[in-house]
């Protein structure tokens, strides 16, 4: 992951234009899927969706936004190295911690939100076998294709472990909503221009 200091200025303008159109995609799927299904599950279905949508935008603006060569080895393959280098850092440097802060909540709405929305999800081993090929697929896009990155063990304990954090919070959810949307009563429409939304 970037170093926060150096993506921020240029996030918040592509997230803000990014989140406006995922709040248009969420209205538009919003109004198509109430065309079939109440209003509520619709909703709720979109709303996961967009968040989703949203969530995998930051990650990808995160992982191939260019930057600077890191200085130092570029592989870190023992596990503890950022965490020992963040412990080390100087007194006020926090850029450290929040570079390990930032990979714990990478794929943390991936954790919270697929169990939610796929119902195959509905496990700890699947979610942690989704969340460490996601990671392990971006660690080896940083060290084959982009440049300026660091590859770490650190990384993919990390952001493994986000994503089981998001699934943790989301548990009593899991997979509901597909079968909210299944079962929700199909729109009967009296005319065909006046759709009539069951109740």
């Amino acid at each position: 992951m970037r170093p926060f200091t150096t993506v921020w200025s240029a996030l918040i303008p592509a997230a803000s234009s990014y989140l406006l159109l995922t709040i248009s995609a969420a209205l538009f799927a919003v109004v198509v899927r109430s065309r079939r299904f109440t209003v509520v599950p619709a909703l709720l279905v979109s709303a996961v969706d967009a968040v989703l949508l949203y969530s995998l935008f930051l990650v990808g603006y995160l992982v191939a936004a260019p930057q600077p060569a890191p200085a130092g080895v570029a592989v870190r393959l023992v596990p503890g190295t950022d965490l020992g280098a963040a412990l080390q850092a100087s007194p006020g440097d926090l850029l450290p911690w929040l570079q390990l802060v930032g990979n714990l909540l990478l794929l943390a709405p991936f954790g919270a939100l697929v169990p939610v929305r796929v119902s195959w999800f509905g496990g700890w081993g699947r979610i942690a076998a989704g969340a460490l090929a996601v990671t392990c697929g971006i660690e080896f896009l940083q060290y084959t294709v982009l440049t300026g990155r660091v590859v770490s063990a650190d990384d993919v304990l990390l952001n493994a472990s986000g994503a089981l954090l998001g699934a943790l919070v989301t548990r009593p959810w899991w997979g509901r909503l597909p079968r909210t949307l299944t079962a929700a009563r199909p729109v009967r429409a009296r005319h065909a221009l006046r759709p009539q939304y069951a109740r």
